[in-house]
């Protein structure tokens, strides 16, 4: 779950700045976007892989990620009721003692929830172009237009950012875990560790909304 939830960390950066190019305009959003979905004649580690190739790995890597991490999700969660029993547990965190439930534990199980149905929704908007909310029909070669009829829709724009508050909190609480998980988490580095988690959740939320934000209030027009 820690290996492949910083996998995931990684891959929502990057994207993350991939959709701020919406800000230089259509042509260096299509770019991105149509090399993204391997539609582009040029490719990292071309020649040495076919056209294209990176990116069906990149896909294949990430689709084995979440099977993984859904696994070890479903696993650990099933540890824990059988170690629970009928018996709600008490946690000893030091300063008090509180139900084995806890905030994290929510934030991590129906959030990751929230961000399974989101995702779907996501790759069926803008990848597959079968849920197309919006006032004019999505093209598979402008997807810069597609994004702006998209966040045209406030409920379109509010669905996003409920789900990127979820993952924000995910990623939030995921980095610290995954990082005391590989053993790197020490008593002088928790505090670094914490603020590292913060630090890449506002990053997210921001990052990723800017654009969004910026098409609501018309800051980012078709022909931009």
């Amino acid at each position: 779950m820690a290996v492949t939830g910083l996998i995931f960390v990684l891959f929502v950066l990057v994207h993350m700045y991939g959709n701020l190019k919406m800000f230089m305009g259509a042509d260096a959003y299509n770019h991105y976007a149509h090399w993204l979905k391997g539609a582009t004649t040029d490719t990292i580690l071309y020649p040495l892989l076919p056209q294209g190739g990176t990116i069906w790995i990149m896909r294949a890597v990430l689709l084995l990620c979440i099977v993984l991490h859904a696994y070890a999700a479903i696993t650990l969660w099933n540890r824990g009721n059988k170690a629970r029993g009928n018996e709600h547990y008490k946690v000893n965190i030091g300063t008090k003692v509180r139900a084995g439930k806890t905030y994290q534990t929510l934030v991590m199980r129906y959030g990751g929830i929230v961000i399974l149905v989101w995702l779907v929704f996501h790759l069926l908007q803008f990848t597959a172009l079968q849920v197309t909310p919006g006032a004019r029909p999505y093209s598979e070669a402008d997807p810069y237009s597609n994004m702006i009829t998209a966040f045209n829709v406030w409920w379109v724009w509010a669905f996003y950012l409920i789900a990127l508050i979820a993952i924000a909190l995910h990623v939030r609480h995921g980095v610290f875990s995954a990082l005391a998980t590989l053993g790197l988490l020490t008593r002088t580095r928790e505090y670094g560790f914490k603020v590292a988690g913060d630090v890449v959740a506002i990053l997210l939320v921001v990052g990723f909304m800017a654009p969004p934000t910026a098409i609501l209030f018309g800051a980012i027009t078709y022909g931009a």
